[in-house]
């Protein structure tokens, strides 16, 4: 017997009539009435008989629909959404996230997790931004926060911010004006760190698209090592202006020079697995991200 039939079986039950429950069933008559045959063959009992005018239940039928209506409340209840309450959230929440990112965005971000979900741990990983499709598709992550240009359409994502460039130098290296042009940008030597996770530059795209070409002198994967860098090189460094709050904290010698360019910008992204989308988990976490990137988008 499939769940149908047992659905049919509490209709017929509970209204004695087969024209009320070929009205609930949105079945016509006679299919309901093929439905009772079948049930009376299966159940080996007439489940209702004539009594004048209506149809009574049998004595089988009586005991069999309390117990109906109770399972049937149960599978209600495994169905329905259940409330969703942050405080018992447990586990780990997995999130891919580039250094820079996390520099700037952790700390208000597990400040609030604390505060709303203490019992969930979020666990955040590096990776290169090429490699965060295969770890959702392989559940190796729950969802990523970077910058994403050839993310898959089949992935589900959200823009949080966009975040401008920022030209920075030590004072004791290097004089440079507070606005740089692209020939300005190019004229020092550069020091290099991968802001969205892997090796492509869009800053030297900028660079060439004006007949300009800068010269790295170093490669770091570490934000940290930027600071300590240019305190003692004559070099720029060239970073999404998101990180100067962090900087700046750390060394009061750097000096930020803007970009002229408003279009030199990155779109930082959170982005996840479709089968995720209703998952209260995912909901709970995409509004913390959009909460942190308010100041961004203003």
């Amino acid at each position: 017997m499939d769940l149908n039939s047992l659905a049919a079986l509490h209709a017929l039950l509970s209204t004695r009539s087969v024209s009320l429950s070929a009205e609930r069933l949105c079945l016509g008559q006679p299919a309901v009435s093929h439905i009772l045959k079948r049930l009376r063959e299966q159940c080996g009992d007439p489940l209702l008989c004539r009594d004048g005018r209506r149809m009574a239940l049998t004595p089988y039928a009586e005991a069999l629909l309390p117990r109906l209506e109770a399972w049937l409340a149960q599978a209600q209840d495994l169905l329905a959404p259940q409330p969703f309450d942050p405080l018992r959230l447990e586990g780990a929440y997995r999130l891919a996230m580039p250094d820079l990112l996390e520099a700037a965005l952790l700390p208000s971000l597990i400040e609030a997790l604390q505060a709303q979900a203490p019992r969930l741990c979020l666990q955040v990983l590096a990776m290169p931004a090429s490699e965060v499709p295969a770890a959702l598709d392989e559940r190796r992550i729950d969802g990523a926060v970077g910058h994403f240009p050839q993310l898959p359409e089949r992935l589900s994502r959200r823009a949080l911010f966009q975040s401008r460039f920022v030209c920075v130098h030590h004072a004791d290296r290097l004089t440079l004006p507070a606005r740089l042009d692209a020939a300005q940008l190019a004229e020092p030597p550069h020091l290099y760190t991968s802001y969205i996770g892997n090796d492509a530059s869009m800053v030297d795209d900028y660079l060439r698209a004006r007949g300009c070409e800068r010269r790295v002198i170093a490669s770091t994967a570490s934000l940290l090592a930027i600071p300590l860098l240019l305190e003692r090189l004559p070099a720029v460094a060239v970073l999404p202006e998101l990180i100067t709050p962090v900087l700046r904290r750390g060394d009061g010698g750097l000096r930020w020079g803007r970009l002229d360019d408003a279009e030199l910008a990155i779109t930082v992204e959170h982005a996840w697995h479709p089968r995720r989308d209703a998952d209260p988990a995912r909901i709970f976490m995409d509004a913390l991200l959009w909460r942190q990137g308010e100041a961004w988008r203003a």
